[in-house]
């Protein structure tokens, strides 16, 4: 499951978990009732969250990203260092 930062029209940007692109869109509009603006993926899920994917195995992955901002469209973190340490 991959993060993705959305903006939204009338509404405040959040992170969704969605497989890809069309389902984090569709997840977002649903939670949101707003119009989706852009969406960039994240290297890991931030907050706030609009959704919580919980894997079978491992659970919630917690909210790493500190700067959805800064990061979005990036596939790992590019902070230095990493906001994760």
């Amino acid at each position: 499951m991959k993060a993705w930062w959305l903006t939204f029209d009338g509404h405040s940007p959040g992170c969704v978990e969605a497989e890809d692109v069309e389902q984090a869109k569709s997840i977002g509009e649903k939670m949101t009732g707003a119009k989706m603006r852009e969406c960039d993926c994240l290297p890991y899920p931030a907050r706030p969250r609009l959704n919580e994917y919980k894997d079978p195995k491992w659970g919630v992955c917690p909210s790493f990203c500190y700067t959805p901002e800064q990061c979005k469209g990036e596939s790992a973190c590019p902070q230095n260092p990493c906001c994760t340490n």
